[in-house]
């Protein structure tokens, strides 16, 4: 038998019989604590922009970007009754929108105003309380068990101010594509795709979950005690992986497939987003070759009014404090366990892309919605999880509040985690192993999505998200980049 043959006959076993190993030199290091190019801190709840940029001649691991910071929460008031306290966010809630730049060029995040709503959305659809105790450094207890390093948010703060080192890791956008699937690593060459930057802007006070005791009746405007807190980051830092050590026959390929005529393309994750009224159909407008799906999640149209819960410690009383308004994903339907036949009694949902609907019949209930949602970031796996049927409280037992877990049923999804994802493709383009796009491709021209539901009404909005595969291509004539979005 030959050597081919043998070869052959080897691809028939599983691969947990083909012995062997193989030694590839690449080496990785860690880029720590790279400075921005202004300002390394932001005040006054959300004013500046902090830039990076990346390493120059490197290949990054844009999948590996991280950035630290020191937060501290101001203006809390201490005291056994009266107080108000505030907790120390989970690190994504600080970015009103994250911008990946090439050459100067912006390519993804420019259109996504809500990045830290859109991330909410991503956590509670995918994450659970084991994931976010697991992830401390980022602040994520504060989302599934509402406490911070200082104590419970329903708590008396143990001073005026509190101060935390975050890191916020797992970024979206340009660091997730190329396979994701089955292959974590996001690698851009600065040698091909020119020198990388990103830019992040930040929200305002909205983003805290907020707690004021009213038992002497002096805390009772929970929009007025909002606005007296406060939060500050300082010393905000970059890290980021790069390849130290390569083959020298990566750049021996790389150099020969530059001479071929046909652009070097990869595939990365994009978003756009809009908040728009909720109508009886809500229309959206998006241009891409690949819109993998929409995501729509219901909001109070005051959402970006920071406000306080209120509670009385000197009264038996039981209060949601799930999310704040913000991050309150709500359908308006005020389900209850004991009443939620809104969800299913002359419930229609469906979304219009041209003349094709989604579902072919719409939706007769609202919980198919989280169904939907669930088959998009899962299809049915076994290994599904999710926090959309989340329900926290703060309780009065002895004068003093503790936080209960409610249980998870039905009428949670959609009085907290309303999120709606419809899938237009078989599987995200950026995370395909195939690498293929699937999704809608709207010709180069806006397309109208329109969303259709019998949920209208004046005091709610709609948060729609277009999940997109984008790609980058470099023209190996032209020796120039773009982005096909």
């Amino acid at each position: 038998m030959t050597d081919n043959q043998l070869m052959d006959q080897l691809e028939s076993l599983p691969s947990s019989l083909r012995y062997g190993a193989r030694q590839l030199a690449v080496r990785i290091n860690r880029n720590t604590n790279i400075v921005p190019l202004g300002t390394d801190s932001v005040t006054s709840n959300g004013s500046g922009v902090v830039r990076f940029r990346f390493p120059t001649a490197s290949i990054l691991n844009m999948s590996s970007i991280s950035i630290s910071f020191i937060a501290t929460i101001n203006g809390l008031t201490t005291g056994s009754t009266n107080y108000v306290n505030a907790l120390i966010p989970a690190s994504y809630k600080y970015i009103k929108r994250a911008q990946f730049y090439l050459g100067g060029v912006s390519c993804a995040g420019s259109l996504a105003n809500n990045y830290n709503q859109i991330y909410h959305a991503f956590v509670k659809a995918t994450g659970n309380q084991s994931y976010c105790e697991s992830k401390v450094g980022s602040s994520y207890p504060e989302v599934s068990d509402h406490y911070d390093q200082f104590g419970l948010l329903a708590a008396p703060p143990p001073a005026s101010s509190k101060t935390a080192f975050q890191v916020l890791d797992d970024f979206l956008l340009l660091a997730k594509g190329n396979g994701a699937s089955v292959n974590p690593d996001m690698m851009i060459d600065t040698s091909i795709w020119q020198d990388a930057e990103l830019e992040l802007n930040f929200d305002n006070n909205s983003i805290l979950s907020i707690f004021a005791d009213n038992s002497s009746g002096t805390n009772a405007n929970a929009t007025t005690v909002a606005n007296a807190v406060s939060w500050t980051l300082t010393n905000i830092r970059l890290n980021v992986d790069s390849i130290s050590s390569i083959p020298a026959i990566y750049g021996a390929f790389m150099e020969a497939r530059s001479q071929r005529p046909e652009p070097i393309r990869i595939v990365f994750q994009n978003l756009v987003s809009q908040v728009s009224q909720i109508l009886q159909t809500t229309r959206v407008q998006v241009s891409s070759g690949c819109i993998d799906g929409l995501m729509v999640c219901g909001l109070l149209s005051t959402f970006n009014t920071a406000t306080a819960f209120i509670g009385n410690i000197a009264a038996d009383t039981t209060i949601g404090i799930t999310n704040p308004p913000k991050f309150n994903f709500t359908s308006g339907l005020g389900l209850t366990a004991a009443n939620d036949t809104a969800a299913y009694t002359a419930f229609s949902a469906s979304m219009q892309v041209g003349s094709a609907l989604y579902p072919s019949t719409p939706y007769n209930s609202l919980y198919l919605l989280a169904d939907s949602t669930l088959n998009h970031f899962w299809h049915s796996s076994i290994m599904a999880r999710s926090l959309l049927y989340q329900n926290t409280l703060a309780d009065v037992v002895s004068g003093a509040y503790t936080t209960v877990v409610a249980p998870f049923v039905n009428p949670n999804y959609g009085n907290n985690q309303f999120i709606w994802v419809q899938s237009f493709s078989l599987e995200d383009g950026w995370s395909s192993a195939g690498k293929i796009l699937s999704g809608i491709d709207t010709s180069a021209t806006n397309v109208d999505i329109l969303v259709q539901t019998n949920l209208a009404n004046a005091s709610y909005s709609f948060l729609l998200i277009g999940l997109l595969s984008s790609v980058l291509e470099y023209d190996t004539q032209a020796r120039r980049v773009r982005v096909l979005q």
